[in-house]
């Protein structure tokens, strides 16, 4: 908008909040007793929408000022309405040209600014030259602020100092106030924001700033200041998902707009032409310069003139119904109130055609740079169903048709009837004789009509037809008038007139010829009636066909509809026919368009298809397409002398996927075409992808593909899948083979590249068979956004273990718990093993427990750590030991057969075992690959339960002995001193197999017990050697002796496979001191 145009730039007042905000900025970034500048001192901007330019994202009428130490006082006191607030209009028409092309700000200054601000100003821009001098001057300030742009007047401090910093923040907290942060920006033009897996790059912002402003062209200047309101309304808006579904804004303006009789009069008498009082009377004039006379009710004028063929200057021209503020973005779908009448007005086609399709260009032409800085880059017709694109701001360019060469009429113009403003009343000679002769018929183009042509004749002779009167009725070449005796009366049929079609060569009536009935309407006049319905062929479309053709002020007038044959335009057309002219035209959207592809989705199209016997037939615009699961494409409208209507344009397969991603396409003889390569270049672009390269072709309507990607999964061999066309569109899928690792010995997986939640990913599943001896299941394998696992979780035996175990191969991080988590940490990241479990280990026949398994990185399963083991192993059994130490037995004869006996002895008994192993703490280090070098070492207490005892025995009797039998009876004495207990010993366990388990310890028992004496007597009686009667009789006990030390020990010694032998050599008791007579005697004196 030209500066004049413009509404005066604001100046903001020293107070208001805004100042009061951008000074507390700067007093946190750079504190100073410095009065200037001040909250009461220093004017700041007002970024009130009300008087936003259409130039940028923020107004030059939105100016803030720093103003220096001389004017503060004046400024101060200046009203926010008083002129002197107010910027010159020609200083604001030279920072609206100045915009963006000062210096960027000091890369050591800007930086802690951005972190205070949270905000990126590397689109900030410094003015310090001459010009802004003199705009400073004309402000009466330091500095000034203006969108993204700081104007600082000369001798304004430099930024490295505490007062410069004070200064610069105070302005840029004006560009963030006029501007707002990034990220408010971003919500502001994309409602919602995009995703978060999309990722800003260092051009987003200046990328969506250019989004935030809305490009018009010339045509659509004149309507500039409704562009902005609604932008300053936050109403200027793409609507997500926008259709014109149910728009058809010429039924809404056919049913709506009326013109007024009455205005129709006015305007007629205005124009100086005759207007009969009979309300169905004819109006005979001529509609606009050069037209030919009509004559038309009052009725008829109302409907003709709701849209008009000419424009202000008289001059032919075709019109549409076109929106004032693009339906696209009025922020309403087709059925909004962005179709209302009230937005509605009269273009001409040419500018209507370009118009909606200038603006949408521009819309995606800002919304393919703003995601281009994506990363990675969303889908243009995906991220448009999703997201409303909001507009702050409008500037008229001069893109599209100019506007000196566009026509239009108002609503109120129309319903004004100011449409006659060029109309004029035929002259004498133009609207001649109204009455034929005997020698002359006229030929009317309509009941009460003008004459269309005159028709000399001798009276019963046919008349002549000329070159001149064969045209007489434009549309028609008449050949013949046949004229019956009736031609002098005013009514009924008069005669019949013979014709052919008279139309453009590239229509072709089906029947050439016809004869028309001649109607009387008058003395000697005629006009044709009942015309047959005409079919044409028009070769660069399909058939037309009009059923009722009339004749109006000397032409044919027709309407027709032909259906295109050409299937993507699947809305019919209405063909006028105006004599010998025919014209169409119609402007074809997204609901009218129509791609017989399966999965495909017209996103936008605006496609204008337009004839007229002067003009030709033309064809323009574009349709936008997506297919599921490819792409997304355009075509382009075109039409050629040979070739008619084509679609010539490309296909582009998902940028996200593809770097090489386009390809040609082609509407042509009713099919789809498309031929080219696509392929992927960046290794990783899509993790797990290396490269791809495929050729693409449609034929018969189909799409085929011939390629392959060559993958970058972990765990492969050197792998490819093929690129091919399934039944869900584009796939990238195959079957490839698991490499060795120490985990798997071969497998294969199904591989797939897949969209999911809008981003392409790699994924994979399959079996592979271990490499891990012991696991005879298959493991199984996935992979998944880098991440490659194989798992198996089961039996397990090998060697002396048998448990189950869980194991598995990754290029995660594993824990040290054992578990992988988290993503891989680089691409290349190494495949590693890892796995526990739980196992029952058989070490030896007398050492068996459970333990916890470990697989290494490198896949060796070992056993490490203290194994639970039963509470006692017994290593070997009982054993008993009796050893006589002395003894002595004689008899003493006194008579023949009487003998006395005497004797005495002392033995010592004992017992061992079982021996045990118990409180076992055994610690193993195993690896079933190594089973030589398993080692087992713990410690443990051997403890083998014993007792030892030592009797002391004397007889004393008398016995009576003959031949083959004794009898002996007396008294007998015996004392046992005795221990029990267990024998202890420490052990400590260091195994290998190589040398088996080996055992040495020293077990012993001790005590000071005291001997027990029981008295007894006894009667044997033998014969023949044989015991015929023994009987003991306890005659009484008694304890005697103390302090004797008994005792025994023994070695406690193991060999694993050799039996556990503890011979009497290895017994040593410690035997006390006995004196047996003493005992006896001491007993004697006890007893007697």
């Amino acid at each position: 908008m030209p500066a004049y145009a413009r509404p005066p730039a604001r100046v903001s007042q020293p107070g208001e909040n805004i100042e009061r905000e951008a000074e507390a900025h700067a007093a946190a970034v750079a504190p100073t007793n410095s009065p200037h500048p001040t909250p009461d001192s220093a004017p700041a901007p007002v970024p009130t929408r009300s008087t936003e330019d259409s130039a940028g994202a923020s107004s030059a009428a939105n100016v803030g000022s720093t103003p220096p130490p001389a004017s503060t006082s004046a400024s101060a006191s200046a009203d926010a309405n008083s002129p002197s607030a107010r910027l010159p209009a020609y200083a604001a028409g030279r920072v609206e040209a100045r915009r963006g092309r000062g210096d960027p700000l000091p890369a050591a200054t800007r930086a802690p600014l951005e972190d205070h601000f949270g905000r990126d100003f590397a689109d900030v821009r410094l003015h310090s030259d001459a010009e802004a001098a003199r705009l400073t001057a004309a402000l009466g300030a330091r500095a000034f602020t203006s969108g993204r742009d700081i104007y600082l007047a000369p001798g304004t401090v430099a930024s490295d100092t505490e007062e410069g910093r004070h200064l610069l923040a105070h302005e840029l907290a004006h560009v963030v106030q006029q501007d707002g942060q990034a990220a408010a920006t971003l919500a502001r033009a994309i409602e919602p924001p995009p995703p978060a897996r999309y990722h800003e790059t260092e051009r987003s912002a200046a990328a969506l700033a250019a989004l935030d402003r809305l490009e018009i062209p010339a045509v659509k200047a004149r309507h500039l200041p409704l562009y902005s309101g609604l932008a300053q309304a936050h109403q200027l808006k793409r609507v997500r998902g926008y259709g014109r579904e149910g728009a058809d804004q010429r039924s809404v303006w056919s049913r709506q707009v009326e013109v007024g009789a009455d205005a129709v009069r006015e305007r007629l008498t205005e124009r100086g032409i005759p207007v009969p009082a009979d309300p169905s009377g004819r109006v005979r004039l001529k509609l606009h310069r050069g037209a030919r006379t009509t004559s038309k009710r009052l009725s008829e004028l109302q409907t003709l003139l709701r849209i008009p063929e000419w424009d202000r200057e008289g001059r032919r021209r075709d019109f549409q119904v076109d929106h004032i503020v693009e339906l696209q973005v009025s922020g309403q779908m087709g059925s909004g109130v962005g179709n209302s009448v009230e937005n509605m007005e009269l273009l001409d086609q040419p500018s209507n055609s370009s118009s909606g399709g200038t603006i949408r260009s521009s819309i995606y032409r800002k919304l393919d740079g703003f995601l281009d800085t994506l990363e990675p880059r969303p889908d243009r017709a995906s991220f448009l169903r999703g997201h409303d694109l909001v507009f702050t701001s409008v500037a008229a360019t001069g893109a599209g048709s100019a506007a000196t060469g566009s026509a239009w009429w108002t609503r109120a113009e129309i319903e004004q009837a100011h449409t006659l403003g060029t109309a004029s009343a035929p002259t004498a000679a133009e609207d001649g004789d109204r009455a034929g002769s005997a020698e002359e018929f006229i030929l009317s183009a309509a009941p009460g009509g003008i004459a269309a042509g005159r028709f000399r004749h001798s009276p019963g002779a046919a008349p002549t037809i000329g070159a001149t009167q064969a045209r007489a009725l434009a549309g028609l070449r008449i050949t013949a008038i046949a004229l019956t005796d009736l031609t002098g009366t005013p009514d009924g049929p008069v005669g019949t007139l013979s014709a052919e079609w008279d139309l453009p060569a590239d229509w072709q009536p089906a029947n050439p010829a016809i004869t028309i009935s001649l109607q009387g309407d008058g003395e000697y006049r005629g006009y044709p009636s009942a015309l047959p319905g005409l079919d044409l062929e028009y070769r660069h479309l399909s058939p037309v066909s009009f059923t009722r053709i009339s004749t109006e002020d000397g032409e044919l007038y027709a309407e027709g509809t032909l259906t295109p044959s050409i299937p993507i335009l699947a809305a019919p057309l209405t063909v006028q026919l105006r004599g010998r002219e025919l014209g169409f035209a119609l402007d074809y959207g997204p609901e009218q368009v129509s791609l017989p592809i399966p999965r495909t989705t017209i996103d936008d199209a605006w496609v204008s298809v337009f004839y007229s016997t002067t003009r030709g037939l033309g064809v323009g615009g574009d349709i936008l397409y997506s297919i599921e699961g490819a792409g997304s494409g355009e075509l382009s409208a075109s039409v050629s002398t040979g070739g008619g209507v084509a679609f010539e344009g490309g296909f582009t397969f998902d940028p996200a996927l593809f770097d090489r991603a386009r390809v040609r396409a082609w509407w042509r003889d009713g099919r789809l075409g498309a031929e080219g390569t696509i392929g992927i270049d960046t290794p990783d672009k899509i993790r797990g992808i290396r490269s791809a390269t495929a050729s693409v072709r449609v034929d018969e309507g189909r799409w085929s593909f011939n390629g392959s990607a060559e993958l970058s999964v972990p765990g492969l061999s050197q792998a490819s899948i093929a690129i091919r066309q399934g039944e869900g569109g584009l796939e990238l899928a195959g079957d490839v083979a698991l490499a060795t690792n120490p985990a798997i010995r071969s497998g294969t997986l199904h591989v797939e590249c897949a969209q999911t939640d809008g981003e392409w990913k790699v994924a994979a599943s399959g079996t592979a068979q271990p490499a891990i001896p012991g696991v005879d299941a298959e493991l199984a394998v996935t992979y998944a956004d880098g991440a490659f696992d194989a798992r198996f979780s089961g039996a397990f035996r090998r060697g002396m273990l048998s448990g189950q175990l869980s194991v598995g191969a990754t290029n995660r991080a594993v824990a040290a718990d054992g578990s992988p988590g988290g993503p891989p940490s680089a691409p290349d990241a190494p495949i590693v093993v890892y796995g526990s479990g739980s196992a029952t280990v058989r070490i030896a026949p007398w050492l068996q427990g459970s333990a916890g398994l470990r697989v290494a990185p490198d896949g060796e399963l070992t056993v490490s750590g203290e194994i639970a083991l039963p509470d006692s192993l017994e290593i070997f059994s009982r054993l008993e030991y009796d050893k006589r130490l002395f003894g002595m037995s004689t008899q003493i004869p006194i008579v023949p057969g009487v003998v006395a006996e005497v004797g005495g002895n002392l033995s010592a008994n004992a017992s061992v075992g079982p021996g045990a192993l118990d409180r076992l703490a055994v610690r193993i280090e195993y690896n079933p690959a190594h089973e030589d070098d398993t080692h087992v070492t713990g410690e443990a207490h051997l403890e083998v339960p014993a007792q030892a005892g030592l009797r002391l025995g004397a007889r004393a009797g008398v016995g009576l002995g003959i031949t083959g039998a004794s009898a002996t009876g007396g008294l007998e004495i015996g004392g046992a001193l005795g221990i029990a207990g267990a024998a202890e010993a420490g052990v400590r366990i260091d195994w290998m197999p190589s040398r088996g388990l080996e055992i040495d310890a020293e077990a012993a028992l001790h005590a000071q017990p005291r001997f027990r004496f029981d008295v007894s007597g006894y009667v044997a009686v033998t014969v023949l050697g044989a015991s015929l009667y023994d009987e003991r009789i306890e005659l009484a006990a008694y304890e005697l002796g103390s302090g004797l030390e008994f005792g025994v020990r023994f070695p406690v010694t193991y060999r694993e496979g050799e039996p556990f032998d503890l011979s009497l050599d290895d017994l040593e008791f410690q035997v006390p001191e006995v004196d047996p007579a003493a005992m006896i005697r001491q007993l004697g004196e006890t007893i007697f």
